[in-house]
């Protein structure tokens, strides 16, 4: 199977599905775990690979990754599929392994550098639902918790009440348990055709809220069947216009959801591939894609073998208006795309459409950490691990605003992602036309990002990323990025009360830190934020020394409708206004070099509604 076409798969979950089979038909133990610390860690349900941990336990030499998967009452899981992917590898390039009895795992001669740890289940979903990635180092112990899924099962019958046998029925998750949408919805790979009795059962669902569709068509990897050329049909017996949410929450199963199908043919989108496709060796194809242009959702999807030739066809299409456009090879090298095409279907085939793949940009650069010199390092400074660059990870994080209209499945195929070698060195793969933002996941609490730079022209100053971004456009190799690393972080740790007894926090609240020092009153690397919990509690760290004001702000309304918004520090306007308000709260705190504050009170005084700032879109 060639990596495009296993990319893809993943996608809708089939290859996962694989690998747990695997993974349980081999039913071997895997070796146990030799460290009594975890066994500690586990039984106090404390998370294993803490900061702390790593500190205590993480050697260089060290080449393992070892762990347990258990479920939210804290029993193992035994003979599951688990998964561990180096930052910035292709996902054909991860290392599934199986659970023991005891539900232990160990992924052993892993190169150093960040890793990815996930699960796989039938049936199963994790129990918090992580919005960032979280990586892992050789030396780490980590403990994976699932919970089980939710489940929507029932009918689907044609008008005449006659049981529709072999239709696939697919899950279209919109918002997620906190009522946030997820951007870019799509059908999800468990879908379960119907049986003789015309009978469906969804089971491993994420806790949300959904649509239920009954359709042939809009999914790849699977053999045709006689249902390929009808319109969806959404749950009860409509078009998406009309359909009707499903709740589900975890481990509940709805039932009754019955489908009358209607049985409408629709119509075809059809065209040929040019461009950027590679050699024609049977070994790389290309996946076409269909969304919505109102909602960003898609539609549907074809993948196209280049040793069938160029031509492509999506079938069973309402009427509506789409963006269309197709990648090829995503999150590697290699990756092309096509512009989106907009496309109008209204009561008739469209078809002659060409879709011309250009290759997609890449950032490269390099990492430097500037080291404190012997001379200076206080005791606060020595107590510290030696930490390689290897494990740090950078993201190309593109900017939701400018990259609004775009189909739904142009950033799915690529994870942007990357992470350093041994000299620092780094490069960001599989990047669509469009402005980013480099995000930095440090691998150690005592290091800070002192800058992100580009040259600028000639006699010009750098070019300040961090501030600005960074736009890249089609086939453009950006290679001389700077991140400059220093030793020395900060951190804080505290909790926000309420500035008078008895008065209630808001449901969200963020903390703020903004630079107090003039000169750096515009500096976007400066300011930071962080989330509180149920209690209160937040937690900051990497942070420059430096004197701050500190803010505690209520989460505006339409940031709370988002799953991982963006910080408000990129946004020149929201800096200027934190700073603004930062600075008549007058709350100030000086953090000094590898200074840890461990049990800072921060008084919260309500204050006028606030309107989200919006996003220029650059």
């Amino acid at each position: 199977m060639n990596r495009f076409t296993f990319y893809a798969i993943v996608l809708v979950a089939t290859m996962v599905a694989a690998a747990s089979t695997q993974a349980s038909r081999a039913r071997s133990p895997i070796r146990p775990i030799l460290n009594p610390a975890s066994e500690q860690n586990e039984a106090s349900g404390q998370r294993s690979a803490s900061a702390d941990n790593k500190t205590d336990s993480t050697k260089r030499g060290a080449s393992s990754i070892t762990g347990r998967l258990v479920d939210d009452s804290g029993q193992p899981i035994p003979n599951a599929a688990i998964f561990v992917r180096k930052a910035g590898s292709s996902t054909n390039q991860s290392r599934s392994l199986g659970t023991d009895e005891d539900g232990r795992f160990r992924a052993d001669d892993l190169a150093p550098g960040a890793y990815s740890v996930s699960a796989f289940v039938p049936g199963y979903v994790t129990t918090t639902e992580a919005l960032e990635r979280q990586y892992y180092h050789a030396g780490d112990v980590v403990t994976l918790r699932m919970m089980k899924g939710g489940v929507i099962t029932g009918m689907v019958t044609n008008s005449a009440g006659e049981p529709v046998v072999g239709v696939r029925v697919s899950p279209l998750r919109l918002r997620d348990a906190e009522n946030r949408p997820i951007r870019g919805a799509v059908l999800s790979g468990n879908f379960k055709p119907t049986d003789d009795r015309g009978i469906y059962r969804m089971y491993g669902l994420a806790p949300g809220t959904y649509l239920v569709v009954a359709s042939g068509g809009g999914q790849i990897g699977f053999q045709a069947s006689g249902f390929d050329g009808d319109v969806p049909t959404y749950y009860p017996s409509t078009t998406r216009d009309a359909a009707v949410e499903v709740a589900v929450r975890s481990g509940e199963e709805i039932t009754g959801i019955d489908i009358r199908y209607r049985g409408d043919r629709g119509y075809i989108i059809s065209g040929t591939l040019s461009g950027s496709l590679g050699p024609e060796s049977g070994q790389r194809g290309v996946l076409v894609s269909l969304s919505h242009s109102a909602g960003n959702v898609l539609e549907s999807r074809s993948y196209v073998p280049l040793r069938a030739g160029r031509g492509f066809a999506l079938y069973g299409v309402p009427d509506g208006e789409y963006d269309l456009m197709a990648q090829t090879d995503g999150g590697t090298e290699s990756a092309a795309g096509s512009a989106p095409r907009h496309v109008i279907v209204k009561g008739s085939d469209v078809t002659g459409i060409e879709l011309s793949l250009a290759s997609f940009g890449s950032i490269s650069g390099r990492a430097v950490l500037e080291t404190i010199p012997d001379a200076e390092r206080t005791s606060e400074c020595k107590a510290r691990r030696i930490t390689p660059l290897d494990e740090l990870v950078l993201t190309a994080r593109r900017d939701e605003k400018s990259s609004a209209k775009d189909p739904a499945g142009l950033s799915l195929l690529a994870p942007n992602e990357g992470s350093t070698d041994e000299k620092g060195e780094f490069k960001l793969v599989s990047l669509a036309a469009g402005h980013y933002r480099i995000e930095t996941r440090l691998p150690a609490e005592d290091w800070f990002v002192r800058s992100i730079t580009k040259p600028g022209t000639t006699g010009s100053k750098q070019n300040d990323i961090a501030a600005a971004g960074l736009g890249v456009s089609t086939s453009q190799r950006i290679t001389d990025l700077t991140v400059t690393l220093a030793e020395g972080a900060a951190g804080l740790r505290g909790k926000v009360i309420p500035v008078s007894e008895g008065s209630r926090l808001p449901a969200q609240l963020r903390v703020h830190l903004v630079p107090a020092e003039q000169e750096s009153a515009d500096d976007a690397i400066r300011f930071s934020e962080a989330r509180t919990d149920s209690e209160g509690v937040f937690s900051l760290t990497n942070l420059t020394p430096g004197i701050y004001y500190v803010l505690a702000r209520a989460v505006a309304d339409e940031q709370l409708m988002e799953r991982n918004p963006p910080p408000l520090a990129w946004d020149a306007t929201a800096r200027a206004k934190l700073r603004r308000e930062a600075t008549a709260a007058k709350v100030l705190i000086d953090l000094q070099r590898c200074q840890r504050v461990t049990d800072y009170v921060l008084k919260y005084t309500s204050a006028p509604a606030r309107k989200a700032v919006p996003r220029k879109t650059p």
